[in-house]
C-alpha cells in the first residue's frame, strides 16, 4: 500500500502566488479529506498567530484525516505545532556541508545530530507523532544521511522523509537510494518529497514506490517552491492505474484542482495530466473515429474514473476577423447564478456565445437615475479567474455614480470613475447607491456560470 501526504497547504504556500486564507485552507482540507489523502500537511505554526490559527482550522476541517505541521528542529517551533491540535509534527534539518555553511554557520555535524535527538524527543514528550526530514537529502552523503535518520528513529520518530529539495535526481537513482534506506533503516516508514525542477518528480515518485517508499508527498496542481512538487491528481491516478492504491473519489479531482488554482491564482495549464482542459479532447480525424469506436485506443484511463468525459469538439476562434466584431445583445442578468434583474439594460458585449473560443466575458449596464436602487441585484460570489469592475458616471470626467463594492468580508464606498480588480478566489459583489452611469464587468472566462466557485459541498 502506498500512502499520500498532501502538502498543498504547506508547500503550496511557498509558491509564487500561494497565499491561502483560513477559510480557503479549510475548504481545501475538506476536499482533500473527501478525495482520500492519508495525511494533510499544513503550514509552519511558529511563524505567527495567524498561521497557528490557520493550521488549527485545517485540523478541524480535516476531520478524521491526520494533520502534520512543519517545524524546525527547535523547541519553540514544535510547541507551536502542539498548540494547533495537529497529530503530527514534521521536523526538518539539513546536515550536509551546504546546510552547515549557508543556513547553520558554525554548527558541527555532531551539534546537528544532538539537535535532532533533542527536538524529536521533545516532540514525543508533547504527545506529537514525528516525521523527520533531512533537508536536501539527495545531496547529502549517504553515511551522514543514514546516521541522522537513525538518531531520529531512536529518539521516537515514526517516519523518515527523503527530500530531493532541488529536484536534481533521476528515477533510477531515486529507486537505488530508497532501496538503500530501506536496507539500512529496516522497519521504518519512508516518505519522499520530490521537487519538479527537471520535470521528473512524478517519474521519481513512481521509482520511489518501486524502491520501497511507503509515503509520497504531493500538492494539488504540483503547486510549490519554484517548479513545484509531485502533482496530486497525476500521482493518485497513476497509483490507481498501477494497482498500488485505490482512489476514494476521482470525481472531486477537477473541483479540487479548480479551487486550488483559483486561490493560488495559478490555474493548471490546459495540458496538465488528468485535470487539464484538453487532456481528454481528441482532434485528429483518425483519433476521433477510433475513440468513437473504442475509447481505449487513445485514452490511457477511463475519463469517468476522474470525473471527466471525452470530447471531440470544442469552440475554436473563428478564422475571419469580421466574426470577432460583436453586435451586443440586451439580456437580463437572471441568466447568471447569484444575479437578479438589475437597474437599466444589460448588454452582453462578448462571451463564447458570440465569439466562440474568446474565453472572455464582458457586459455593460446602463444605470439610470432612480429614487430607490433597492438592496442590489448581485449576491456575493467567487470566480476561479480574475475579473474587473468598472464604474463610469454620466457627468463630465465620468463623475456621478456611487456604489458599494464588497471584497471578501469588507465593504468599500466607491465613487466613479473607478475600477476594481478582483483576484481569482475572492468573494465580491456590488450595489448601486446613487447617481447614473455605466457599469462594466469583465471576467477572464468565456462562460460566466462555469467560472463560478460554489461553496464546498453544494451541488449545481
Amino acid at each position: 500500500m502506498t500512502y499520500i501526504i498532501d502538502s498543498t497547504l504547506r508547500e503550496g504556500m511557498q509558491s509564487a502566488h500561494g497565499r491561502f486564507t483560513l477559510q480557503q485552507s479549510a475548504e481545501v482540507a475538506s476536499l482533500l479529506a473527501r478525495c482520500g489523502v492519508d495525511t494533510i500537511e499544513c503550514g509552519h505554526p511558529a511563524r505567527d498567530e495567524d498561521e497557528l490559527r490557520r493550521v488549527a482550522a485545517v485540523v478541524e476541517a480535516a476531520g478524521a484525516v491526520p494533520v502534520l505541521a512543519h517545524a524546525r528542529a527547535d523547541a519553540d517551533d514544535i510547541e507551536a505545532v502542539a498548540k494547533t491540535g495537529a497529530a503530527w509534527v514534521g521536523i526538518f534539518l539539513g546536515v550536509n556541508e551546504t546546510s552547515r555553511r549557508s543556513r547553520l554557520p558554525g554548527r558541527t555535524l555532531e551539534d546537528l545530530y544532538g539537535r535532532i535527538q533533542e527536538s524529536v524527543s521533545h516532540a514525543r514528550s508533547l504527545g506529537l507523532r514525528v516525521r523527520f526530514t533531512v533537508e536536501d537529502s539527495s545531496r547529502t552523503d549517504t553515511g551522514e544521511l543514514v546516521e541522522a535518520y537513525l538518531i531520529a528513529l531512536e529518539a521516537g520518530a515514526e517516519r523518515i522523509c527523503f527530500a530531493d529539495t532541488l529536484g536534481v535526481m533521476e528515477p533510477q537513482e531515486v529507486r537505488t537510494r530508497i532501496q538503500e534506506l530501506r536496507r539500512r533503516c529496516p522497519g521504518s516508514d519512508i516518505e519522499v518529497h520530490l521537487h519538479d525542477d527537471r520535470g521528473l518528480s512524478l517519474a521519481n515518485a513512481l521509482a520511489a514506490v518501486d524502491g520501497g517508499a511507503t509515503w509520497i508527498s504531493t500538492s494539488v496542481n504540483g503547486l510549490g517552491e519554484r517548479a513545484g512538487i509531485t502533482d496530486y491528481a497525476a500521482l493518485a491516478v497513476n497509483l490507481h492505474h498501477r494497482g498500488n492504491r485505490d482512489m476514494a473519489d476521482g470525481d472531486l479531482l477537477n473541483e479540487l484542482s479548480r479551487r486550488v488554482g483559483a486561490y493560488s491564482r495559478s490555474m493548471p495549464d490546459h495540458r496538465r495530466p488528468v485535470v487539464g482542459r484538453d487532456v481528454f479532447h481528441h482532434v485528429a480525424k483518425l483519433h476521433v473515429r477510433a475513440v468513437e469506436r473504442d475509447p481505449s485506443s487513445y485514452e490511457w484511463v477511463d475519463p469517468t474514473t476522474v470525473g471527466r468525459t471525452s470530447t471531440v469538439q470544442r469552440d475554436a476562434l473563428p478564422d475571419e476577423p469580421e466574426q470577432w466584431i460583436v453586435d451586443p445583445k440586451v439580456i437580463s442578468a437572471t441568466e447568471l447564478r447569484y444575479h437578479r434583474a438589475g437597474p437599466g439594460e444589460r448588454y452582453v458585449l462578448v462571451d463564447n456565445r458570440f465569439v466562440p473560443g474568446a474565453d472572455q466575458y464582458c457586459i455593460a449596464r446602463r444605470i439610470p437615475q432612480l429614487d430607490d436602487y433597492g438592496a442590489g441585484h448581485v449576491d456575493t460570489h467567487v470566480h476561479h479567474c480574475d475579473s474587473l469592475f468598472i464604474f463610469l458616471g454620466e457627468n463630465a470626467g465620468y463623475d456621478g455614480l456611487r456604489v458599494e463594492v464588497t471584497l471578501g468580508d469588507r465593504v468599500f464606498p466607491v465613487q466613479s470613475p473607478a475600477s476594481v480588480f478582483i483576484p481569482a478566489g475572492v468573494a465580491h459583489g456590488y450595489r448601486v447607491v446613487g447617481g447614473a452611469g455605466t457599469y462594466l464587468n469583465h471576467v477572464l472566462a468565456g462562460d460566466y456560470n462555469s467560472s463560478l466557485l460554489d461553496p464546498v459541498g453544494s451541488h449545481r
